[in-house]
């Protein structure tokens, strides 16, 4: 469900106990779900009288005992009526036992409770992301930000492929349609099923990736970022297909993607996931090494291809 329609439903009084507001960096989903408990709890958007309410609670931290306590509450609020609700911020810093800690409450709602997660959906456990109803922010309609392409002289099929390799998002879209984008997607995709399932391309990645930076050759900041994205979008597609199918980010890769979703479990998949945000963070976040990054990144992946040869069906 796309942000606008769920919050015309909410303002009528009409939504789900459990929202997952899920999108790229920068779209707002966290000001947005406080304005959809402002909406819920006071039939308005006043985002000051919120903090003063009483049944809003907005997740201070990420250990398992705050998410306990901050669902007793909700449990506790049952006998005064009336609604409440819980935000969680960047839902996917919980780790896997304070998701499962979590589950209960998304799986018995309290009458009139709400609860707003936000973040990356690829990294929550899929009993937490099947419990929730996805809202979209920051995207529109694949078929709209793939006509928008056209319209601009882009090719059909890379038109299509952008526009699912965004997500619908249109300023990434626009980006991805690009002839030095796609040349470089697809020097990276043999990289990235080496790194998956061969020895570790340590020097290919890095040849790949230099950049001149401060007068030096060395691994770019900003190709390594666009490195980890393609990672991403092929674990997440093998994670779809390895729980059933869904509209996967990379429609060209079908025979990478069942090979991911064959070869490893739903587990190494999202530990895999998990590890390349985190990674990806630092790498935005604070001023390191690219190269350090990257080869912690290959690291990485091969422990997992390692830990997998046991465990394959």
């Amino acid at each position: 469900m796309q942000l606008l329609q769920w919050l015309s439903c909410l303002e009528a009084g009409n939504t789900p106990h459990a929202v997952f507001l899920v999108g790229p960096a920068g779209s707002g989903k966290k000001e947005y779900a406080r304005q959809a408990a402002s909406l819920y709890l006071l039939g308005r958007e006043d985002e000051e009288k919120l903090s003063e309410c009483p049944f809003f609670q907005e997740l201070p931290d990420y250990k398992i005992e705050t998410v306990r306590t901050c669902c007793a509450e909700l449990n506790r609020q049952i006998f005064a009526r009336g609604r409440r609700c819980l935000v969680i911020p960047d839902a996917h810093k919980l780790t896997a036992q304070t998701q499962n800690a979590l589950l209960k409450t998304l799986e018995e709602p309290p009458e009139e409770a709400l609860l707003i997660l936000t973040g990356n959906e690829q990294a929550v456990l899929p009993t937490i992301r099947s419990r929730c109803m996805l809202v979209r922010v920051g995207t529109e309609d694949r078929d709209k930000v793939a006509a928008r392409l056209l319209s601009r002289g882009v090719a059909p099929d890379r038109a299509k492929l952008a526009a699912a390799l965004s997500d619908g998002v249109p300023s990434l879209a626009e980006r991805y349609a690009g002839e030095e984008y796609m040349i470089f997607r697809s020097q990276c995709l043999p990289v990235v099923e080496e790194a998956l399932f061969g020895v570790s391309p340590f020097a290919k990645a890095a040849s790949l990736l230099e950049r001149r930076e401060e007068g030096k050759k060395r691994v770019g900041k900003d190709a390594l970022a666009d490195f980890m994205d393609i990672l991403l979008s092929l674990l997440r597609d093998g994670l779809l297909l390895r729980l059933g199918g869904g509209q996967v980010l990379n429609p060209d890769q079908q025979t990478l993607e069942n090979r991911i979703a064959g070869h490893f479990t739903t587990a190494q998949i999202q530990c895999m996931i998990a590890e390349t945000l985190e990674k990806r963070r630092v790498l935005t976040e604070f001023n390191g090494s690219a190269g350090m990054a990257l080869d912690g990144l290959l690291v990485c992946l091969r422990k997992w291809e390692n830990n997998g040869k046991g465990n394959r069906r």
